[in-house]
């Protein structure tokens, strides 16, 4: 009879301890995930923010570009007059 309590209460002790650790598991695997998300997410908007700021240092050139030939076209209006 002792030797059936026994069992029985290490197979009710390795059952908590195995749900506890599968427990811990699937909320490790679960955080694991939200971390892939998060860096999936945060990776896209850095790639968004380069080719916006890509966009604005060509935005930028151009219009320095245009504003130098609009001062040549000042400077030469100057000197006609």
């Amino acid at each position: 009879m002792y030797s059936i309590s026994v069992l029985v209460l290490g197979f009710i002790i390795f059952m908590i301890i195995y749900a506890r650790f599968m427990n811990v598991s699937g909320h490790i695997s679960r955080r694991r995930m939200q971390l892939d998300n998060f860096r999936d997410q945060v990776e896209f908007r850095v790639k968004r923010l380069v080719i916006g700021t890509r966009q604005i240092q060509e935005d930028i050139a151009l219009e320095l570009e245009h504003l130098e030939e609009l001062k040549e076209e000042l400077g030469d209006m100057r000197d006609e007059v």
